[in-house]
Formats: C-alpha cells, sequence, structure tokens
C-alpha cells in the first residue's frame, strides 16, 4: 500500500509534470541513486541532443536531488523529483502528462558520443509511418536456464528503451486505450489458458522437475501461437511496439554504423545498484573510475 508521503510525492511528481511547458521535442532522463553515470548522461545530452532536457530523480539517497537541482539552475533543463516505481510505469505516466509532441528516452546509463545522432534520429521520425526512432531489439529465443533448453521461450521485439526517439501521439493513444510500457509475460505452454501455463511453469521450481517437458501441447501450441514456446518475455516497451506495429506503425531502425559508433551504454547500473549481484547488469562500482575520468575530461565535470 502506497504511504502517505510516497502519494504526495506522487501527486507532486503528476503536477509538475503537468505544468512543464509543451515543446517540439524533449529529452527525458530518470535518475535513481546513480548521480554519476546520471551526469554524464545529462551533460552528452546538454551537448547534442539540442532540445529541453527533463531529469526526474526517483527517491535518491546519494545526493542526486540537490546536485541535479543545481546542475539545472546552471543549465537551464528541468528537474523533478518522483517516487519510486517501476520504469514502465514512470513512463507511461511521462508520456500521459507531457504535452511534448516527439520525446526522446535516454538511460541515466547512456552516453550520446556524437553529433551524428540526432540528425539521424530527427530525420527517421519524419516518416509519416513510423512512430518512432531509435534502435531495434530484436526478438530471439531465450536458452539461458536448464528448463529453457527444452521448453524455450520467445524474448519479444521491441523498441531499443535505452535511447529512443517517439511520437508522443501515438505512444499517448496507446497507453490510454490499455496498452504499457510495463514488462510482462505471457505463458503459453498450455495453449487454452494462459494462467494455468502460468501455473505449470511454476514446476520449473522444483527439483527433479524442473526439466520436464510437456510434448502433448506441442502442436497445438504451434498451432495457436506459430511456435513452441514456454513463455513470451515482453521487455519494457514490448507491449507498446507491439500494438504499435499492428496499427501499421513502425520504429525507424538506425541500426549501423550509429549503434556501434554514437552510443555507449553501460547496461543495468540502476538495477545493480538498487539490488546487488542483478544479472546482465553493470554494477556501479566497476565504472566508476572511467565515468570520472570521461566526465573530467570531455565535459569538465568533477561531480560531488
Amino acid at each position: 500500500m502506497m504511504t502517505m508521503e510516497k502519494k504526495s510525492l506522487n501527486t507532486s511528481f503528476v503536477n509538475a509534470l503537468a505544468q512543464i511547458r509543451g515543446e517540439r521535442e524533449r529529452a527525458v532522463i530518470i535518475n535513481c541513486n546513480t548521480k554519476l553515470v546520471t551526469t554524464l548522461a545529462l551533460s552528452s545530452a546538454i551537448r547534442y541532443a539540442d532540445m529541453p532536457i527533463l531529469l526526474i530523480d526517483c527517491e535518491s539517497s546519494d545526493g542526486s536531488a540537490d546536485w541535479f537541482a543545481g546542475l539545472a539552475a546552471k543549465h537551464g533543463f528541468d528537474f523533478v523529483s518522483a517516487p519510486l516505481r517501476p520504469h514502465g510505469k514512470t513512463l507511461d505516466l511521462i508520456f500521459t502528462k507531457l504535452r511534448d509532441e516527439r520525446i526522446l528516452l535516454i538511460d541515466s546509463d547512456l552516453e550520446i558520443l556524437g553529433e551524428s545522432l540526432m540528425p539521424a534520429l530527427r530525420a527517421g521520425i519524419e516518416h509519416e509511418d513510423v512512430y518512432g526512432s531509435g534502435f531495434l531489439h530484436a526478438s530471439e529465443l531465450m536458452k539461458v536456464a536448464s528448463h529453457t533448453k527444452v521448453n524455450p521461450s520467445r524474448y519479444m521485439e521491441r523498441m531499443w528503451i535505452p535511447l529512443t526517439f517517439l511520437k508522443s501521439r501515438p505512444v499517448r493513444a496507446a497507453i490510454e486505450n490499455g496498452v504499457t510500457f510495463m514488462h510482462s509475460r505471457d505463458y503459453l505452454e498450455f495453449p487454452w489458458s494462459r494462467a494455468f501455463s502460468k501455473i505449470l511453469y511454476a514446476r520449473h521450481r522444483i527439483p527433479g522437475l524442473d526439466q520436464f517437458s510437456i510434448n502433448v501441447f506441442a502442436s497445438s501450441c504451434e498451432r495457436r501461437f506459430g511456435e513452441r514456446v514456454a513463455f513470451r518475455e515482453y521487455d519494457t516497451g514490448a507491449r507498446l511496439h507491439e500494438a504499435l506495429t499492428k496499427q501499421g506503425l513502425s520504429l525507424f531502425n538506425l541500426g549501423e554504423p550509429h549503434w556501434s559508433n554514437s552510443v555507449r551504454h553501460y547496461h543495468g547500473v540502476t538495477r545493480a545498484t538498487l539490488k546487488a549481484n542483478q544479472a546482465n547488469a553493470t554494477a556501479p562500482n566497476i565504472i566508476q573510475h572511467e565515468v570520472a575520468t570521461r566526465l573530467k575530461a570531455e565535459y569538465g565535470l568533477t561531480v560531488e
């Protein structure tokens, strides 16, 4: 249950978003206890994005609020505080409350590396049949655990959330129609009931049953879903990508050479900060020296 303090912070956050003047373009960065690497993301956005910036701080305890409020006063970007919640829920709120025509999402652990990226993003988003531009995170079969070797799972295609430039109108309309940025799973082993499929999937937590494969439903799964998978994984933004694609819209995919040359992404720093020993995430202490050195050399900043 949300506490009175968090309810108050949430109300203040919603009101703050609603009061920000709408622009043609706006960059948004969300920070939570990653002051150092977020400063790098922010510095690169100030230098290369050439648009108003909103930095949102989610209940940080590392001095972020005072630090970024000071930088906001110096550089003229908007700064607001928000309650800590799942990333997708914050993104849903951003697109329903901000009045900007286009929103550039920049992860707090991503640095824009040069001047070539933004012209490419802007050229891509101008196409009428796209909902945005950026990089496409392709669908793939997931075979990362013992049970998925016999029951593979499908990672669903999505916009690459660490940096994506989106048209607000179609995204907002989809959210208002019940689609969300939130991550989720569709369990599919029992093709006639996703709820029962989820119950069946729980067997993988039981020693001895964790590699048990239900072959009897294989042909039905393939007919209904086009393939046999234990579940479909919808990472942040995948549900929206699927819904907008069904409307005939696509993501303009920049691909190479921008993927390799235009961004540096440290990946998962916030997750690793909020909870230690996260899989597929970069521990902040590993990159601390590198980020601090780059901030000083490239942007003349020392984080207090």
